[in-house]
C-alpha cells in the first residue's frame, strides 16, 4: 500500500494507478481530504479495484467524495468516473473543462471516421488501420462514458478539500487540458501537460467539418507553456511518475526538443518527397521494434503532422489535401507527394 498511495502534501494523497506498457507510466490520481473531499483524476476502469483499496487505507468509500475533477478527457484519468458515481450511491459531482465535456460523456475524443480519413491522407497503410481501430475499442472499455455535472474554464477557482486550486486552461494535450494551481502552498497539478519523463504528445485534432486536422495544437502547448511559466510553481505534481522539482529545466527541455524535431522533419522533407507516414517512420526508426506498433504509428503521424502546422505558420511549408494524399510544399519549391 505504501507505493499505492502516499501524502504528498498536508491532506493530499498522491495515488498510483496501473496502465499497460512503460509509457506514460502509472497515473496518477489525487485525493483532497476536507470538505468537499476531491480526487483529481480517477485512473482507468480496470484501475479502478487499486483505487477502491487506496480510498480504504484512508478509511474512506466512494460514498465519503464529493466530487472527481478531470484535469482532460483522456481515458487513464476519468476512466474510473463512472464507476465511483455508481458505488457512492450517484452522490459524486463529475467537473471537466467544458472543451473535454464531450470526451467524458462519448468515452471518445474524436470520431472514428475522421480519424481513419486523417490516416489515410497521411499515407498510413492499411493493413494498420484494422489493428488501431480495435486498439481503439480496447482504450473506449477503458473509459466508459460518464455524464459530467459542471464544467469549468480558465480562471475559475475550485474548492479542494480545504484548498483552493485556479484553473489554468493549458489546451494542447488536448482541448480541455487543465492545470490545476494551489496558489497559498505555490504548487501545480499538471495532469498531462508537463511530465518530467518525457515530452507530452500535442496530439492533432482532428474534426468531421475539415478535410485536413486546423487546430494548432503545438502552438496552443507552448503558449500554456508560457501560462504556467508565469506562475513560477515551486512543484509540480504530474499526471504519471514522479512530480517535477525544477520546472524551468524541464520547459528549457521541451523546447530544445522540439526545435532538434523541428530540424529534423525539416532535414527529411528536403531529401525528396514524403507522406507525413513515411515522414514519422524515417524520424522514428525504432517504431520497427515497439511492441504496440499500430498505437506507437498513430502518434509518430501525430506528431509529425502538428509539427508540420507550426512549420506551415511560420510559412515554411504549406499544406494541401490533393488526389487522396497530404501533399507537403516546401518553401524553396520542392514538394511532398506519394
Amino acid at each position: 500500500m505504501q507505493k499505492l498511495i502516499r501524502e504528498v502534501h498536508p491532506d493530499i494523497y498522491r495515488i498510483r494507478l496501473p496502465l499497460p506498457g512503460k509509457k506514460p507510466g502509472p497515473a496518477n490520481a489525487y485525493l483532497f481530504m476536507g470538505k468537499p473531499a476531491t480526487l483529481l483524476d480517477t485512473g482507468t476502469r480496470q484501475g479502478y479495484p487499486h483505487l477502491k483499496k487506496a480510498l480504504a487505507s484512508l478509511g474512506l468509500s466512494p460514498a465519503d467524495l464529493d466530487q472527481v475533477v478531470i484535469t482532460h478527457g483522456h481515458v487513464d484519468h476519468f476512466g474510473a468516473a463512472r464507476r465511483l458515481r455508481a458505488d457512492s450511491g450517484g452522490r459524486i459531482r463529475v467537473l471537466v473543462h467544458e472543451a473535454d465535456r464531450r470526451s467524458v460523456e462519448t468515452g471518445r475524443d474524436m470520431p472514428t471516421l475522421a480519424v481513419g480519413r486523417f490516416l489515410r491522407l497521411a499515407g498510413l497503410p492499411y493493413h494498420y488501420l484494422v489493428p488501431l481501430f480495435l486498439l481503439f475499442q480496447v482504450f473506449r472499455a477503458m473509459a466508459p462514458s460518464c455524464r459530467v455535472d459542471e464544467t469549468f474554464v480558465d480562471g475559475d477557482v475550485l474548492e479542494l478539500g480545504r484548498y483552493q486550486g485556479r484553473v489554468i486552461h493549458t489546451p494542447g494535450h488536448t482541448p480541455g487540458s487543465s492545470c490545476i494551481f494551489l496558489e497559498s502552498e505555490n504548487i501545480l497539478f499538471s495532469g498531462d501537460h508537463v511530465l518530467g519523463h518525457i515530452t507530452p504528445n500535442a496530439l492533432v485534432e482532428v474534426d468531421v467539418t475539415n478535410i485536413l486536422p486546423t487546430r494548432p495544437v503545438q502552438k496552443e502547448f507552448y503558449q500554456s507553456l508560457e501560462k504556467i511559466e508565469q506562475l513560477d510553481p515551486g512543484k509540480v505534481f504530474t499526471g504519471h511518475r514522479k512530480p517535477v522539482e525544477d520546472f524551468p529545466a524541464i520547459a528549457r527541455m521541451y523546447r530544445e526538443n522540439f526545435e532538434a524535431r523541428r530540424q529534423a522533419i525539416m532535414a527529411i522533407l528536403e531529401q525528396g518527397e514524403k507522406t507525413v507516414y513515411q515522414t514519422a517512420r524515417e524520424l522514428f526508426p525504432e517504431l520497427d521494434n515497439t511492441t504496440r506498433l499500430s498505437l506507437e504509428i498513430y502518434l509518430a503521424i501525430s506528431e509529425v503532422y502538428t509539427h508540420l502546422q507550426a512549420l506551415e505558420d511560420e510559412g515554411r511549408v504549406k499544406l494541401l489535401a490533393e488526389k487522396g494524399r497530404i501533399l507537403i510544399h516546401l518553401e524553396n519549391g520542392k514538394q511532398g507527394k506519394p
